[in-house]
């Protein structure tokens, strides 16, 4: 009995250890793809209300329910993330709502806030493997 008590916990720790490292799924990676796309089209200038309409409904409809999908996260890590998110849903809001009413300060404050959302969430979940590739911690 206490073999198999033993022989459980390392399958257990095994199990713990595979999915650490684990690699985003794809519908993950195109939704960090597209974000990173319509990031940079903000940052250039480009179309920017309409680009920030488009990341906050990215968020929302594509991000948001990818967060549980990583149970490896815990409580904690979860709650990173949907604060993460949240943030940036909330500064793409705003920049849409400043490019309407022409308000480049609150476009760039609004932009800031996006990069830091992503960023928190980043440093929180993902491992920078190559400049091309990445995983969940």
């Amino acid at each position: 009995m206490k073999m198999l008590s033993v022989i459980l916990a390392g399958a257990v720790l095994a199990m713990g250890v595979a999915s650490a490292g684990q690699k985003p799924a794809d519908d993950h990676v195109k939704a960090m793809k597209e974000l990173g796309k319509l990031a940079g089209l903000l940052r250039k200038g480009v179309d920017v209300e309409a680009n920030a309409n488009a990341m906050a409904a990215a968020m929302k409809d594509k991000v948001f329910p990818l967060l549980s999908a990583y149970p490896t996260t815990g409580d904690e890590g979860l709650k990173i993330a949907k604060t993460s998110c949240g943030d940036t849903r909330k500064g793409a809001l705003a920049v849409a709502k400043a490019a309407a009413a022409n308000d480049k300060e609150g476009i760039a404050a609004g932009i800031k806030a996006i990069n830091a959302g992503c960023k928190s969430c980043h440093d929180a979940h993902r491992v920078k493997l190559s400049d091309t590739e990445n995983e969940i911690k």
